[in-house]
């Protein structure tokens, strides 16, 4: 019956579940919507005015702050920043000796839930990836 009226089954527990791990984040992100938790299953505050609340809460919530500290950090600006930064360092090398020899070549700034290079580079998987990608395999 709940999935014919549209509700999804679960989501009080999901809610629930969420609220006892990041209560605190929560509370913050309602009282600046002027509400409070204490609120929450009243004709205030319903279980659905929560999910969707929280469903689509801005991206410098204290939810998502709390949830994704490095990657919170990071927004379209900075990830631009860094792209800027790395293809100067990118071309200032290529000029250099080693550039042409192709040896050297600087670090990218390394981004929210990505490796460094030097981590992950040389693995026949990621070459045939990278081969496939460039249409080299076929």
């Amino acid at each position: 019956m709940a999935r014919a009226l549209g509700a999804e089954p679960g989501g009080i527990l999901s809610l629930d579940a969420l609220l006892e791990e990041h209560s605190e984040a929560i509370e913050y992100d309602l009282i600046v919507l002027g509400l409070r938790l204490r609120m929450l299953g009243t004709d205030v505050l319903g279980w659905a005015d929560l999910r969707s609340i929280v469903k689509h809460l801005p991206l410098e919530s204290a939810l998502l702050r709390t949830m994704y500290p490095e990657g919170s950090r990071w927004r379209t600006a900075e990830h631009l920043l860094a792209d800027v930064a790395d293809s100067l360092r990118w071309l200032a090398w290529a000029r250099t000796d080693d550039g042409r020899r192709g040896r050297n070549m600087p670090e990218p700034i390394v981004r929210p839930g990505r490796k460094s290079t030097r981590e992950r580079v040389g693995t026949a998987t990621e070459l045939d990836q990278m081969n496939d990608f460039l249409g080299w395999n076929d």
